[in-house]
């Protein structure tokens, strides 16, 4: 029969290998094994280490002593938003849970989540943890769109997944050659993976910078959506500078137009205004249909197909239809966990 330390050692290499795997970025996953190795300075530990004085109790919610698992899963500041995370998850239903550990916590969510549910579990300890510092460092109190924002900035998907619904997700991107110009390409999708429309567009001679060269496409992007009447489009990018300064810009509440950048992202951000849409990030093999239709543009010009793709981006389509169709009903990562005794 093996000894206490032995499941725990056994416990914790495969709590271990299953973070490593799971489909997030390295920082991401390193402060949630971090989490499970009880070496994040929540204030139990700071008061066990005699770094702090006075009581242990939490900084967020001021009720209750502050551990790992409280902070980061049980603190009623944290719960609504793991609720409403694309995990969905409802931890009034843990019960129990006073002795468990973030270790003993994730090992029962590997038993139901695959790499990409695990993925979006690293991000959200990531997008809490830093909204715990936020107020315990700088007073700043985040809201559910700032912290979903942060967990989204280190997990994105790896491939092509339909809207909920009735919403329509609108995928855009940017193809460059120096001294030729620049194409845009863009496609509208509904919840059953059809087509519903798709573009291209070519600014001959004209080259910007990478974060230039896509908010200048999601602009567009968004002009065709309304064009078309999708106006509370899901909207994605593979395009990293352009999330990150999306995100600091509308967060921020900025209203300068002290660049080229800010008054674009400005223009976006008012045509977006009143509506429910949403900016995205995502890999560049969730948006390679629209990656083609950007090289596309450069034949094509400005086009339009409506419920259709050109010919030539039809592999690229078909690719995402199949990713669907095998898709396991595991992959799903809108679950509810549940920790048994």
């Amino acid at each position: 029969m093996a000894s206490d330390s032995s499941s725990a050692l056994n416990t914790n290499s495969t709590v271990w290998e299953g973070i490593w795997h799971a489909e997030a970025s390295s920082r991401c996953k390193k402060l949630v094994w971090r989490a499970c190795s009880e070496g994040l300075p929540v204030r139990s530990l700071l008061l066990q280490k005699g770094i702090i004085k006075g009581d242990d109790t939490c900084p967020c919610c001021r009720t209750c002593k502050e551990t790992t698992t409280h902070a980061l899963l049980l603190c009623e500041e944290v719960k609504p938003f793991w609720l409403g995370s694309p995990l969905g998850l409802r931890v009034d239903w843990l019960h129990n849970v006073a002795n468990i550990t973030m270790s003993q916590w994730v090992d029962q969510c590997l038993d139901v989540l695959d790499k990409r549910g695990m993925g979006m579990l690293c991000a959200m300890v990531w997008g809490l943890w830093h909204k715990r510092n936020a107020w315990v460092i700088r007073k700043k109190k985040l809201d559910f769109a700032q912290v979903m924002a942060k967990a989204l900035s280190v997990f994105a998907t790896q491939e092509w997944v339909p809207p909920l619904d009735s919403k329509v997700k609108v995928n855009f991107a940017v193809s460059a050659i120096e001294d030729v110009g620049t194409g845009f390409g863009v496609i509208f999708r509904n919840s059953k993976a059809e087509t519903m429309a798709s573009g291209t567009y070519f600014l001959k001679d004209e080259c910007y910078d990478s974060e230039i060269a896509a908010t200048v496409c999601y602009k567009w992007a968004i002009e065709k959506s309304q064009e078309l009447f999708f106006i509370d489009a899901n909207f994605e990018t593979d395009c990293q500078q352009l999330y990150n300064q999306w995100n600091e810009f509308t967060q921020e509440n900025n209203t300068s137009s002290a660049s080229y950048l800010d008054e674009l992202l400005e223009e976006c951000r008012t045509m977006m205004q009143g509506t429910e849409a949403s900016l995205t990030l995502v890999a560049h093999t969730a948006n390679k249909v629209a990656q083609c239709l950007a090289r596309l543009a450069f034949d094509y010009g400005e086009k339009d197909w409506i419920d259709e793709v050109p010919n030539k981006a039809l592999e690229s389509l078909q690719s995402d239809l199949a990713a669907i169709a095998d898709a396991s009903a595991d992959r799903s990562i809108n679950v509810n966990i549940v920790l048994q005794d």
